[in-house]
């Protein structure tokens, strides 16, 4: 269920007790261990406590605080953890804000279930946290990943949103050697009794314990934040520079940044927030030091503000380092993009330092030059270098773009005399007119050549359809638009088509710059299984679509599944499942950026690390002619990219969702959740064998491209005669 309709229905079902929401919280800071062989911690208490008297001061009624501190609700063993959990739970409510925060050791264990890529569960270790027993590979008290998920997941269920801050790591790397007052937040599993060598990487299954991030049916929302990535460890730092004489000073170099931006009261997205912090990491800000560690997020209220509080939250600004900005051509910017440079995520749009112009661009970053204020963008010419770029400048955002893409329209066809219609008649004029505004909203250019075009726009029945083909046979398909709707309308959906073929014009320059003796590190497995057709109603007929597909997909096996074509013909309840393997050592980003019949832009993210276990890369995609959604008719032709990047170090981690997104969840994602009970059936059950989950150019970027028709239902069934009932 896409999250917009989510809140719709609890507001209109459960308004009253939403118009009461409140802010909780439950903190845990675990500093010292019952084991001696587990070493103690001396930021996570003051962590605790930091967090606690911020989130006082802003507002929060209900705080647990876990710790060793004397006014702690109680010592956090696990079971102290567990309950803490399930009492916020119980408290918890529609619309209530739930701020849960986590510091102390991580480390790694075996993975008892099979559902990590590695073979290894991440886990949190509770001061009670024992070592392993010889060959066991499982350390007693340990709370894993799938745990913590598990958890979250209670208390989304009763409709609260969750911020999820953990200040620890999961690495089992070796401890590095740093300046005196640094520590390190990891406990290495072999001091643990953990032999990682056991380890055995398998494919994901549906019937696998929750992620801390995954889908909850009819719940609030989550968006956590990890002090550092999977091989990296988190820190904590003496923040008097070995001054104070005791532990007072120490805290969590994560929290504290999250602290300090939190006490400030700038009202800020979640997406924002993050990239204040990953600044001030990178920056050493109030920390005396340079970056030590790379902070990750997930989840779906990235673009949210946080606790839900309403407020001035600005343009979309990027991270700037010197002349260099973390945004390219992923990010709308292109060589002569003018960009004003502020000091602060959080200033007004107004609180300009400077000007400078995009003189580079790739992929993922641009370069800058300083310009002055009335520099006009242009590719062709840029402006002359003026002055020097800000010193204090640490965040940039478009000030104005250059027309450099022109997105190619047919002229409107008549489905009765197969004709264009003329230049000066009453469709034709107001489809210019839409285009135009279009046009001037979003930057692109929208132009009509006389022979090859990205869009086709056919006429029939008083409708408007817009697709790269917009008949399938003789009928329409792709995005529609009828004539008796406002032409507001009709100028906010051209946009959204510009929007689409700009990416999908960027994506595919990506890929045509590939080179043979740099192959992709992550090799991409894309198959189809083909729904019976005999379960599916007959054209004309009345249907449920949800009904239908359950139909389908409890005949379909694993044996069905078979490598994806190139143009493939697919059809409704027909599934495609895409997954990823690491080809060599390292950590991507990966992104599956999938943009539908309707232009809408569907993004899903994951980090692969460089093992051989294949990864699910995103839900399975259950096709619709005829959907359960809020478009009913979605036939037509689609694009899917799978974008892979390498993660770099102290950057933000290129995860596009909510960046491309551009429709709040597109009707395959749709389809999907609609049909994830019958599919998690047919898992749990043995039809699936386990394995049908739902749940470039340059050095460092790589796109693969896919493609296929989504036939209506007539044409499915035209082509499928032999097997119809």
């Amino acid at each position: 269920m896409g999250k917009l309709f989510r809140l719709f229905l609890l507001a209109l079902v459960l308004g009253a007790n939403a118009a009461h929401a409140e802010s909780r919280a439950l903190i845990i800071g675990v500093a010292g261990y019952d084991d001696p062989d587990i070493p103690d911690l001396r930021g996570p208490t003051n962590d605790a406590l930091l967090m606690r008297d911020v989130l006082d001061k802003s507002g929060f009624i209900d705080i647990t605080l876990l710790g060793d501190m004397p006014d702690a609700d109680a010592r956090p063993t696990r079971a102290a953890i567990f309950e803490a959990f399930a009492g916020l739970a119980e408290r918890a409510d529609v619309g209530d804000q739930i701020y849960v925060h986590l510091s102390g050791h991580g480390s790694r264990q075996l993975d008892p279930q099979g559902d990590e890529t590695d073979g290894l569960d991440e886990i949190f270790l509770p001061a009670d946290t024992a070592l392993a027993q010889a060959g066991s590979g499982l350390v007693p008290n340990a709370i894993s990943d799938d745990e913590i998920g598990a958890l979250l997941a209670g208390i989304r269920r009763t409709g609260a949103d969750v911020f999820f801050v953990m200040d620890s790591c999961h690495s089992g790397s070796g401890t590095r050697a740093f300046e005196r007052g640094i520590a390190d937040r990891q406990v290495s599993p072999a001091l643990l009794g953990v032999d990682l060598s056991q380890a055995a990487g398998q494919s994901r299954s549906v019937d696998a314990a929750p992620d801390a991030v995954g889908d909850v049916e009819g719940g609030g929302g989550l968006v956590a934040f990890y002090a550092t990535r999977s091989n990296d460890v988190a820190r904590e730092v003496d923040m008097s520079g070995g001054t104070a004489g005791d532990d007072s000073e120490w805290f969590g170099l994560f929290t504290a940044a999250i602290a300090s931006r939190l006490e400030s009261g700038q009202a800020l997205t979640y997406r924002q927030l993050f990239q204040s912090v990953l600044s001030e990491l990178n920056q050493g800000s109030g920390f005396g030091m340079g970056a030590v560690q790379t902070p990750l997020w997930e989840g779906d209220m990235i673009d949210e503000p946080v606790f839900g509080r309403q407020g001035y939250a600005g343009p979309e600004r990027f991270l700037v380092e010197g002349d260099r900005v973390d945004a390219g051509r992923l990010h709308g910017l292109e060589e002569g993009t003018v960009m004003a440079l502020v000091a602060d995520i959080a200033d007004p749009q107004d609180a300009v330092l400077g000007y400078a112009q995009v003189e580079a661009v790739e992929p993922r970053r641009a370069y800058l030059r300083p310009v002055s204020d009335d520099c006009v963008p242009d590719p062709e010419a840029l402006c002359a270098f003026s002055g020097s770029l800000p010193e204090a400048a640490r965040f940039a955002q478009i000030e104005a773009s250059p027309v450099t893409l022109t997105v190619a329209f047919s002229p409107v066809f008549d489905t009765e005399s197969g004709l264009p219609l003329a230049p000066g008649t009453e469709t034709s004029t107001r489809v210019a007119e839409a285009l135009e505004a279009a046009s001037q909203t979003t930057g692109i250019g929208a132009g009509y050549p006389e022979e090859i075009y990205d869009v086709q726009i056919v006429l029939k029945d008083n409708k408007l359809w817009f697709g790269p083909a917009a008949m399938i046979d003789d009928t329409p398909t792709g995005l529609a638009f009828d004539l008796s709707e406002d032409g507001k309308r009709l100028a906010m959906l051209l946009a959204r088509v510009l929007k689409a073929e700009r990416l999908a014009h960027t994506l595919d320059a990506l890929g045509e710059e590939a080179s043979p003796f740099n192959p992709s590190p992550v090799a991409v497995d894309v198959e189809r299984n083909e729904s019976p057709i005999a379960v599916l109603g007959a054209p004309g007929s009345a249907i449920d679509p949800r009904r239908e597909c359950q139909a389908a997909l409890r005949t379909m096996g694993e044996v069905g599944f078979q490598p994806l074509a190139g143009m493939d013909d697919l059809k409704q309840c027909d599934l495609l499942r895409f997954r990823a393997t690491g080809a060599r050592d390292g950590q991507r980003d990966v992104n599956r950026i999938h943009i539908d019949a309707q232009y809408c832009i569907n993004v899903d993210y994951e980090l692969i690390e460089g093992d051989q276990a294949l990864r699910d890369l995103g839900d399975p995609m259950v096709m619709c002619s005829d959907c359960p959604g809020p478009v009913p008719y979605s036939a037509g032709y689609e694009r899917l990219y799978v974008l892979v990047s390498e993660l770099e170090e102290n950057a933000e981690a290129l995860n596009l969702s909510g960046v491309l997104d551009n429709c709040g969840g597109g009707t395959r994602s749709a389809a999907a959740n609609a049909l994830s009970g019958v599919l998690e059936d047919a898992a749990a059950s043995g039809r699936t064998r386990g394995s049908m989950s739902l749940g470039g150019a340059l050095s460092d970027v790589w796109v693969d491209r896919y493609a296929w028709r989504v036939l209506p239902r007539a044409s499915a069934f035209a082509r499928n005669e032999g097997a119809m009932p």
